[in-house]
């Protein structure tokens, strides 16, 4: 029911600086899923607009890429310090990290093709931070594509890009390098963290009554179909009294509440459980099922 994605990348291949063929990938339920190599040209000579690789950008600059008939526009929009602190911890231990990023196709004469793999941050101290081989569902949205996705001429992809980073680093650099010619960082030190605006439906007002506020779209009452915010959140089914799940149904899909097993008991992530149990929930309201006798997030 509830995608959670976690299996690690067989490798990441370094990208090139303009884009040039690859196959997108999605993400399957319940399982991480593996970036794939970006699919940016492979040219030798330095584009001709690309800022020197000393330079470093204000945050919400945009940087334009040319060359090989390809042109491309680059931005960091934003960035989150602490991003996704309901997700599995990084394997490797620490916190996640995101970037909100943007990149634009003017021209090109063959696909062009976007990932994470270019992407990572730096610390104070210049220690780098790439971009996650892996993602979940509780990353920030809209998702910037994970592994090679089209970007049709004309058109803009904007998204967060997550990194596992250490606890204490002070990250002050997102850095895009999609190969030796082409490296830009935009400044994030005193970026203002992202502001939590919670998705909300319109209802139809009652006859010669006042509008009624939509139920919320995470948590509390809400019918399976609808649209949801919060992915893993426990809710009701207005109509059968059912417990329902706000479940990431793809990038295609959004968050959509569905139908889940009857959820029982209260337990925290971690805590041992029976094989047998079923779906509990987390004291702050998020579904958990029992894998592998601990209580993990799902479904």
């Amino acid at each position: 029911m509830n995608r959670t994605i976690a299996s690690r990348v067989a490798a990441i291949a370094a990208a090139a600086a303009l884009v040039a063929t690859a196959a997108g990938c999605g993400n399957d339920d319940d399982q991480a899923a593996p970036a794939t190599t970006a699919a940016i040209s492979s040219s030798t000579a330095p584009p001709s607009s690309t800022p020197a690789p000393s330079a470093v950008q204000d945050l919400g600059s945009e940087v334009a890429f040319t060359s090989d008939g390809f042109a491309l526009r680059v931005t960091v929009q934003g960035f989150d310090p602490a991003a996704a602190p309901d997700a599995p911890a990084p394997p490797g231990g620490g916190h996640w990290a995101a970037a909100e990023v943007r990149t634009c196709v003017d021209t090109a004469p063959s696909q062009t093709t976007v990932n994470w793999s270019p992407w990572s941050v730096l610390d104070t101290t210049d220690g780098r931070y790439p971009a996650s081989d892996l993602t979940y569902n509780q990353f920030p949205l809209p998702e910037y594509p994970f592994g090679s996705e089209p970007v049709n001429v004309g058109e803009c992809v904007r998204g967060w890009v997550v990194f596992p980073v250490a606890d204490g680093a002070v990250i002050n650099r997102v850095r895009y390098a999609p190969n030796e010619s082409v490296v830009t960082t935009w400044n994030v030190a005193n970026a203002a963290p992202p502001v939590d605006v919670p998705y909300t439906t319109s209802v139809e007002p009652e006859p010669t009554a006042v509008e009624q506020p939509a139920p919320p779209a995470s948590g509390g009452v809400a019918a399976v179909g609808q649209p949801c915010s919060s992915p893993s959140s426990v809710g009701v089914d207005v109509n059968t009294g059912d417990d329902i799940v706000c479940v990431f149904m793809g990038s295609g899909g959004g968050n959509v509440w569905v139908q889940t097993a009857p959820i029982v008991g209260v337990n925290n992530v971690g805590e041992s459980c029976n094989d047998g149990d079923n779906v509990s929930r987390t004291p702050d309201g998020k579904a958990i099922m029992c894998v592998q006798g601990k209580w993990t997030y799902g479904p």
